[in-house]
């Protein structure tokens, strides 16, 4: 072998040893280590997560709040077309289908948000009980997804509520103007 070929092969040689013993010392976790590729994907995983998790929350919260105003809005109207001299009248099975429906809209409302209030304000007090990361993996976050699916599943049961409302009080609203 050439003095050159030599110089190549210790260089490499070294630069194993070195790679192995920083693969080595990542996993520990110590400081000035580059992480491993599995950590930069766990670390980003999780970024992504929290993100997505965040802008859930937005959009729901908008959902909710836009669908409570649109429901009380039908509640309203229904209320303001169908009170005449002092009396409760609504003229048709539609606007008091739609009535009950936007009640029930509401009521629905008011089981999810209690509903997840407590199901969170449990699961933050379980964490304080968990004592390792498997603990975490294991117990807390099966309960956190279970929450969270639960919840997306309010969120289209209350928009199938909020179409059907709106449908009903079309037709019931749609009679009452041919009527008069």
């Amino acid at each position: 072998m050439t003095s050159r070929k030599q110089a190549s092969n210790k260089a490499n040689n070294k630069q194993e040893k070195v790679d192995s013993r920083d693969k080595a010392l990542g996993q520990k976790g110590l400081p000035g280590v580059l992480p491993s590729k599995k950590d930069e994907f766990e670390k980003r995983r999780q970024e992504l997560l929290d993100e997505t998790q965040r802008y859930m929350y937005q959009q729901s919260s908008k959902f909710s709040s836009v669908s409570r105003s649109l429901v009380l809005g039908i509640i309203g109207t229904i209320w303001v077309l169908t009170y005449v001299d002092g009396n409760l009248c609504i003229p048709n099975r539609w606007l008091l289908s739609s009535l009950i429906t936007g009640l029930v809209f509401l009521l629905t409302d008011v089981i999810h948000y209690f509903w997840d209030s407590m199901s969170y304000h449990i699961e933050s007090y379980k964490l304080d009980s968990y004592q390792t990361l498997l603990d975490i993996d294991r117990k807390h976050e099966p309960k956190m997804d279970e929450i969270n699916k639960r919840s997306h599943w309010f969120i289209v049961a209350k928009f199938c509520i909020l179409i059907i409302a709106a449908i009903l009080f079309g037709i019931g609203l749609s009679l009452k103007i041919a009527l008069v």
